[in-house]
């Protein structure tokens, strides 16, 4: 099974709040969870393990202010294209909230969700029967009555809510009659994707951008304000990422992040927070890009949007 094929079997499973990436995905140390914590649209959110004393300095709203305040300890999977065999590497690597900046009450509810998180489940095990099927913690990561309150304490204290259900979304026509239809142009496909009922989406895409980049793959993401979203990614080492902002054509103001394999196109809305993961970059990607990618690429791609349709 190659990498991508890996990545293809988790995205076709469905409904929980942690995302696996094929890049990012890592074991929680072969513990025996329950199935449905593994999801799979978004591909942006790898499992956390300890965090490290490295603490991240701020770049005023740049990718810095996405970040945790600690780097963190995670595995990084590696397929063998002819056995199939799963290997890990461990790395420290920069972490960011794709709920906004920060200072906000998403980030920093998300931040502490996750270390809470995986302090509490190092060395558990837990039941195969789902907790709560159907009921308010349905839809997240919580698997007894402990997690459950650290949840309601992390909630009470941001001032937050929780996502109640969540909805299949089947591709770009859906999309579309969400959003309206100058949302992708018609060289942007965006895949089978999922919706919360405050708003909150996500799903898979491609954009056609012609011969000098082919095909980029991305993964979008926009989370709404005042929710409680556990959703974070692994972007490497923030060091290696020019950022620069942009108005597209459409006329939304965004930032644009390329990095070696991985960008970024993101803002920070009115009612809500825009991530796009680009999987590819400079020195372009084996599994999801055709050529690399530079800043007229990602500009290229960002056109592919009408961001405006958002706020």
């Amino acid at each position: 099974m190659s990498n991508k094929d890996l990545y293809r079997e988790v995205f076709s499973q469905v409904h929980t709040s942690v995302r696996i990436n094929v890049e990012d995905y890592q074991t929680m140390k072969k513990q025996h969870f329950p199935a449905r914590t593994f999801v799979a649209l978004a591909a942006i959110v790898t499992l956390l393990a300890a965090m490290t004393a490295t603490a991240v300095a701020l770049n005023i709203f740049g990718l810095r202010d996405l970040a945790f305040p600690e780097r963190t300890s995670i595995q990084v999977p590696h397929v063998d294209e002819e056995t199939g065999d799963i290997s890990y590497e461990d790395r420290v690597v920069d972490m960011i909230s794709l709920q906004g900046y920060g200072d906000t009450p998403e980030n920093q509810a998300c931040a502490e969700w996750e270390q809470f998180y995986y302090e509490y489940t190092a060395g558990r095990r837990f039941s195969n029967d789902i907790y709560d099927e159907g009921g308010k913690y349905s839809e997240y990561p919580v698997y007894d009555d402990t997690m459950a309150a650290r949840m309601d304490e992390i909630v009470d204290k941001y001032g937050l809510k929780l996502h109640r259900t969540m909805e299949d979304v089947p591709g770009r026509e859906a999309w579309l009659e969400r959003f309206g239809p100058t949302f992708l142009s018609e060289m942007n496909v965006g895949f089978y994707g999922y919706a919360y009922d405050d708003g909150t989406c996500a799903f898979d895409g491609e954009a056609e951008l012609g011969s000098d980049y082919g095909v980029v793959s991305y993964q979008f993401r926009y989370t709404r304000k005042g929710y409680l979203d556990v959703v974070a990614l692994n972007v490497g080492d923030l060091r290696d990422y020019q950022e620069w902002d942009y108005r597209t054509q459409s006329g939304a103001a965004v930032k644009l992040s390329l990095g070696p394999h991985r960008s970024f196109i993101w803002a920070d809305l009115e009612e809500g927070f825009l991530f796009v993961n680009v999987l590819n970059g400079t020195q372009g990607d084996d599994t999801f890009a055709e050529l690399p990618l530079d800043q007229a690429g990602l500009e290229a791609l960002a056109n592919q949007f009408d961001f405006t349709v958002l706020s």
